[in-house]
């Protein structure tokens, strides 16, 4: 069978666009969802229907301007419609590259709307053709099916299609296809400003084309109907006429186009590939088996005569990438099986340390290599991912230079709001090369010795690990042209932490794990005290840890008022609600507080003694540069920047983190309020400044404002709140949003956040300037010139741009906070290792440095940690350093 299909493309977008993550971009901030979705469709398509060589394609769009013979019928045609979302008219400009690029013919024709243009190939090419479809969300061409034309409208998502024929048509709207256009008429639609008839809706427009067939037999037959019907179409004369007209498909398009044009013949690869490049689109790339090839020479240095022409050739070129083969993600334990070496795009090495049964060079003779290029500060050091290879490096003895360019952190400054950097992502996004994956490496090396890479053949390893640093280096290339305006946060700010955060993780955090085995049974004996407690008021016993379960107790049987719902319909129990049952019902109270210690229990105190390394007795957390949109470093495997500091409980567990040798002590480092000193800086708000410049207390100054009280009259509920305030300023929180955090009612809380403004004047001007500064530009930056695209504000919907207006204030402080406590990291880890101090960073808490000091080096460590933390940078405001010393960390 040979068919036709014709995409309505102009609804197909929009179908799209509203169908897919609206936040979807490009590393230069080109939002591309629409496009993505679009993509999406016709792959799927394509694929389950079109025959290639044999079926024709088409993808149809409305021309600038719309229908001018249907503006002519009615001037406010179309009027109603809401404007074009920004973000589609960011993307209409390149559908026609893109659809073409799949091989499919776009047509449009300035006058000319997409149905109309559908209806004339349609007319025009059905003999041709033994089966004519139409791809389409709109309901409007279902006027043209009949026993060859069929509609595919989009009902749901971007590819779940239904198939109408002339019976399904029927069932859905009780009229037939050659009805529809009567029954449009009829009916009118709001959206496009077709009149239609008032007071007809769609169960009369029905019942009158099902007994008379047309509009024209209505109207002859108008004397049988019913007084108010008649009424109705008398009064209607224009406007029904009108909306025939509007209504009425245009069959004779001057289209210059014949069947050849649109038979599908498949894509061109390299086109396309080129075209999905440029829009980042990875995972289409790999879905479809897309893959750039390059032209490369991968030579593996298994000798002394070898490795001499590859330290000559780094000494020619001065840049290189580098990576590491290990047995193991665990630096302490991993044996370096490899070390692969690009200097150019296309020109990679191979350097085998310790494959089993074959020709290596040996650990001692690549080491000395190694540190003799690492540790030089003429060569420039790239990679992906470079803070695990630097801890595999240190482990063995050698202290690399700073690197000059990590992949993986560029890619993340250029698009911070991306989930995966990983190399193979990278290689596909920007470069449209499909790598191969450790996996498959694995499936077919590997079958008989797990992940152990050291059993991996020399050769097949080196083709993949030299393809690593190879792409490597293709990315820093590539990625280096878009660092930009972020070249002296990158350079100077980003790439040296990556050696501090190497050696902090390396030094790890030593917790008395006897001590939280203690509390761990502490913890299970107030939990069978509590749950005694609850199955005594509840009358039975439950499984605490059942939503369902205690759901039924609480509002089924103990009668307790219902909160909230679900979003499946079920009565919650979340925290939220049972913090506001705990004000009048002890269960709801007890409740709370067993799943408190269940959740430190099971997160915290029995979970980080089994992350303990046994080689070195300490809990080595990962810190990420990647991790936030901010700028703010995130923690896993565990997360110790999530430690609980604010209850008793809490706090216990903190006093497991101790010093693992005797006459060590623990150091800590707490930037005081330096969110709010960004903020005095940023906004030069006259009031903050002197507050900051004098030492004053801010919060007792804030809450004296806007309680129009003295500052001697400042209760501590009074100055409690006005530090909430301080801060909820600058996360730009809601009335609303602030009322349920202080207790006070709506419009309390909106004369508390005025009073705010009317003093610090600044930083509402600050907040305003910095809204309208994202709103034109479609970004925010830090101080140091971090960028964050907040395509929130582009949008329509109120409660995103609302979500949006808060990024742009909170991110230039929070992210600008965030800079300058990484620039404190770098000074104070270079002063130590200036030093030859033995003091160890163990930990990283957003505004908090945590170190492990021996005693004899406390004094002269406190005197360099507050005086590298408190020079950072030099703001309109002093910073503020709190230090403390103990034997423990709370």
């Amino acid at each position: 069978m040979r068919e036709l299909f014709l995409f309505d493309g102009t609804g197909l977008v929009y179908r799209a666009f509203y169908a897919i993550d609206q936040f979807l971009k490009t590393s230069t901030g080109m939002h591309t969802n629409a496009l993505y979705g679009i993509a999406k469709m016709l792959i799927k398509f394509l694929k389950e229907h079109v025959n290639m060589e044999k079926d024709a394609c088409a993808f149809i769009l409305d021309s600038k301007g719309g229908s001018k013979k249907r503006k002519e019928i009615l001037k406010d045609y179309k009027s109603n419609r809401p404007e074009t979302p920004d973000l589609i008219l960011e993307q209409l400009p390149y559908i026609e590259e893109f659809v073409d690029a799949f091989g499919v013919k776009v047509l449009k024709l300035l006058g000319y709307e997409a149905d109309d243009i559908i209806a004339t190939i349609a007319k025009r090419f059905c003999n041709a053709f033994e089966k004519v479809n139409i791809i389409t969300g709109d309901k409007d061409l279902l006027q043209l099916v009949d026993e060859k034309v069929y509609v595919w409208r989009i009902e749901r998502g971007i590819t779940e299609l239904v198939l109408y024929d002339r019976k399904k048509v029927f069932e859905k709207y009780g009229v037939f296809p050659e009805q529809f256009g009567d029954y449009l008429s009829l009916v009118g639609d709001q959206i496009d400003n077709i009149p239609g008839v008032k007071g007809i809706g769609k169960k009369t427009a029905v019942s009158l084309l099902k007994k008379y067939g047309t509009i024209d037999e209505v109207l002859k037959n108008k004397k049988l109907l019913t007084e108010k019907l008649q009424k109705l179409l008398e009064n209607a004369t224009e406007s029904l006429e009108k909306s025939r007209q509007l209504v009425q498909l245009i069959y004779d398009v001057p289209l210059d186009v014949n069947i050849e044009d649109l038979i599908y013949k498949g894509y061109d690869s390299k086109k396309l590939l080129v075209v999905l490049k440029k829009y980042e689109f990875s995972s289409i790339i790999k879905e479809l088996g897309l893959k750039e090839e390059f032209e490369k020479k991968y030579t593996i240095v298994n000798s002394e005569k070898e490795l001499s022409k590859l330290r000559k050739r780094i000494d020619e070129v001065k840049t290189f990438s580098i990576d590491t083969e290990t047995t193991s993600l665990d630096p302490f334990s991993a044996k370096l099986v490899g070390v692969s070496i690009s200097t150019n795009e296309g020109e990679a090495y191979y350097i085998p340390i310790s494959h089993v049964s074959e020709n290596n060079l040996t650990k001692e003779i690549v080491l000395k290599f190694l540190k003799e290029i690492l540790e030089c500060e003429r060569y420039n050091i790239v990679g992906q991912n470079l803070k695990f290879d630097y801890k595999v490096f240190m482990v063995n003895g050698i202290e690399p230079q700073i690197p000059h360019f990590d992949t993986m952190v560029a890619a993340y400054l250029i698009n911070p709001e991306e989930r995966r950097y990983n190399l193979e992502e990278l290689a596909l996004k920007y470069l449209g090369y499909k790598m191969i994956s450790f996996e498959e490496l694995v499936d077919n090396n590997m079958p008989l010795f797990g992940n152990d890479f050291s059993f991996i053949s020399i050769e097949k390893a080196a083709e993949y690990s030299c393809e690593d640093v190879d792409i490597t280096f293709r990315l820093y290339s590539y990625l280096s042209k878009y660092i930009g305006e972020m070249k002296e946060l990158f350079y100077n700010i980003e790439m040296p932490l990556i050696n501090v955060l190497a050696q902090m993780e390396l030094n790890g955090v030593y917790f008395d794990v006897d001590y939280l085995k203690e509390l761990s049974k502490r913890y299970e004996e107030e939990m069978k005290k509590l749950e005694e407690k609850i199955f005594e008021i509840s009358g039975e016993q439950f499984n605490i840890n059942s939503s369902k379960q205690v759901a039924e107790i609480l509002f089924e049987k103990l009668k307790l008022p219902i909160v909230k719902k679900t979003a499946t319909g079920r009565n919650s129990t979340n925290a939220e609600v049972l913090e506001e049952l705990a004000k009048d019902y002890e269960i709801a109270r007890l409740i709370l507080e067993y799943r408190k210690f269940q959740k430190l229990k099971s997160t915290y105190v029995d979970s980080i003694p089994s992350s303990v390394n046994i080689t070195t007795n300490r809990v080595h957390s990962s810190f990420h540069q990647t991790g936030t949109s901010t700028g703010r470093l995130s923690s896993s495997a565990p997360n110790l920047q999530n430690l609980p500091t604010r209850s008793e409980e809490g706090k216990e567990i903190r006093h497991a983190v101790k010093p693992q040798f005797e006459n060590w002590y623990i150091v800590g480092a707490d930037y005081s309020q330096i969110e709010l000193r960004v903020l005095a800086h940023m906004s030069e708000d006259e009031k903050l400044l002197d507050a900051f410049e004098n030492d004053y207390d801010i919060h007792t100054i804030t809450a004296s404002k806007i309680f129009n009280v003295s500052e001697l009259m400042v209760t501590e509920d009074m100055r409690r709140i006005g530090k909430m305030i301080n801060f909820a300023i600058i996360y730009g929180i809601s009335p609303y949003g602030l009322s349920r955090r202080i207790g006070l009612n709506v419009n309390e809380t909106k004369k508390i956040i005025d009073n705010y403004f009317k003093y610090y004047q600044g930083v509402f001007e600050f907040i305003k300037k910095t809204i309208d500064f994202a709103k034109k530009n479609g970004f925010v930056k830090t101080l140091f010139g971090r960028k964050r695209f907040i395509p929130q504000l582009k949008l329509k919907n109120k409660n995103l741009i609302q979500e949006g207006e808060r990024i742009a204030i909170n991110t230039p402080v929070q992210g600008t906070a965030a800079d300058i406590i990484k620039i404190a990291m770098v000074k104070v880890h270079n002063e130590l290792k200036r030093n030859s101090l033995k003091t160890k960073l163990i930990l990283q808490v957003h505004d908090e440095l945590v170190f492990e000091v021996p005693f004899d080096e406390l004094q002269i460590v406190k005197e360099i940690i507050k005086d590298k933390m408190e020079n950072a940078v030099k703001l309109k405001v002093p910073l503020k350093v709190d230090l403390y010393e103990g034997r423990e960390w709370e």
